[in-house]
């Protein structure tokens, strides 16, 4: 996709990388306004849709990383993986994450927290151990995409313009995915709604991930809210204090 044009685009707040085919990824970064290099970091990672600027989040105590996924089906997002089995949005983020980190001149030690709902969430799960995550929350995410009930509900197109019709990926599944991963696994924060919108929802995705963490020794957090949707059901401000309670030390945002 090319550039969007749009003047937030000018903002001294937003950035791009590229890669070789020029391909751009847009981003806003907030700096923390105490203790920069030593704050954590909050990845936020959105959901399907076009999606007109970066958000504007911002915490005092936190750095907080704002991408756009403009690519894979009407430009509508790819999932934070890429398009015809080539998986350029992976290898965007991940320079995002690398050149904020530049940015800020991190400290090695600081900590990276991801916050992803939907589509976002399943780019949450997938890229927690790969970008070095502590913890990642995902809210209401997929976690099979081809062969799903929510593929065959209409968003089929999205997921054929990623993987084709290649179901085996271990994208397509990410307890495959999950399989492959030798390192640390970040701590899992899983929201789900008790009923959704889209038939199965529950089963063929929160809890069968849940099933995988419990046959691996896993550890994660679920929390499943008592209503009916598709829903962004915890403000991102309530993750935060999550991510602090669970994974920070408690005097971590001391001189």
């Amino acid at each position: 996709m090319g550039d969007l044009g749009l003047e937030w685009q000018n903002d001294e707040n937003v950035h791009f990388v590229i890669d070789s085919k020029k391909r751009k990824m847009w981003f806003r970064l907030d700096v923390a306004k105490i203790n920069a290099r030593k704050a954590p970091i909050m990845l936020v990672l959105h959901g399907v849709g076009h999606v007109s600027r970066p958000s504007f989040y911002a915490e005092k105590y936190w750095n907080t990383i704002k991408p756009i996924d403009s690519f894979g089906h009407e430009q509508k997002g790819s999932w934070w993986l890429g398009e015809n089995n080539e998986f350029f949005t992976s290898n965007l983020l991940f320079l995002v994450v690398e050149k904020s980190k530049e940015m800020i001149n991190s400290l090695n030690d600081s900590k990276l927290f991801i916050y992803g709902s939907s589509m976002g969430g399943y780019g949450a799960i997938l890229h927690g151990s790969r970008l070095g995550a502590t913890a990642i929350y995902a809210n209401v995410p997929q976690v099979k995409l081809l062969g799903s009930t929510y593929s065959e509900n209409g968003m089929k197109p999205h997921f054929e313009a990623i993987l084709g019709k290649n179901e085996e990926s271990k994208y397509n599944d990410l307890t495959k995915y999950l399989d492959t991963i030798e390192k640390n696994h970040p701590l899992y924060f899983i929201c789900e709604n008790r009923f959704s919108s889209t038939t199965n929802y529950l089963n063929e995705h929160a809890l069968y991930l849940i099933d995988w963490f419990l046959k691996n020794n896993i550890n994660y957090h679920l929390e499943i809210i008592p209503t009916r949707g598709h829903n962004k059901n915890r403000g991102i401000r309530e993750v935060r204090d999550m991510f602090e309670k669970y994974c920070l030390d408690d005097n971590w945002n001391e001189d």
